[in-house]
């Protein structure tokens, strides 16, 4: 894993349909660290948030921090 991306903030949302439930703000490792829910979903670490919203699942979470 690239450590340097370990540390990374995402925002970690729960999809339910049409609404998605804010479960909190972590580092990428705290979140690859949670139960592998397939709900969960995650902000890019490197994506300007402020201007639309992208969201990644678990596995390409995982490539990012490995990459």
């Amino acid at each position: 894993m690239a450590e340097k991306n370990l540390y990374r903030i995402v925002e970690v949302s729960v999809n339910r349909g049409n609404q998605r439930r804010d479960v909190g703000i972590m580092t990428v490792r705290q979140a690859l660290e949670l139960p592998d829910v397939p709900s969960l979903e995650y902000t890019h670490p490197e994506l300007d948030n402020r201007f639309g919203t992208r969201f990644i699942n678990r596995d390409q979470l995982q490539a990012y921090a490995c990459g």
